[in-house]
């Protein structure tokens, strides 16, 4: 069985060479979707936290900037 991080790694290899950071986050929002689901047809769910089902994605995106985060620069006509 291959592991959440493994199906990860796979899908985002998978993206053309000219992806960027929010095409990764929009494999990642697909797995999570697409997780959300198998745990509603399993018979024991439990509610999982967002941090829970990202913590193995936390930094794994290489030659990021490193303030993505706190620089509102990179958020710069985003969601406008």
């Amino acid at each position: 069985m291959e592991t959440l991080k493994q199906s990860a790694l796979t899908a985002i290899s998978q993206l053309p060479d000219t992806a960027n950071i929010n095409d990764i986050v929009v494999v990642l929002h697909q797995m999570k979707t697409e997780k959300k689901v198998q745990n509603q047809t399993a018979t024991d769910t439990q509610a999982v936290s967002c941090l829970a089902l990202m913590k193995d994605y936390i930094g794994c995106v290489k030659d990021a900037p490193k303030d993505l985060s706190t620089n509102k620069t990179y958020f710069e006509g985003f969601g406008s």
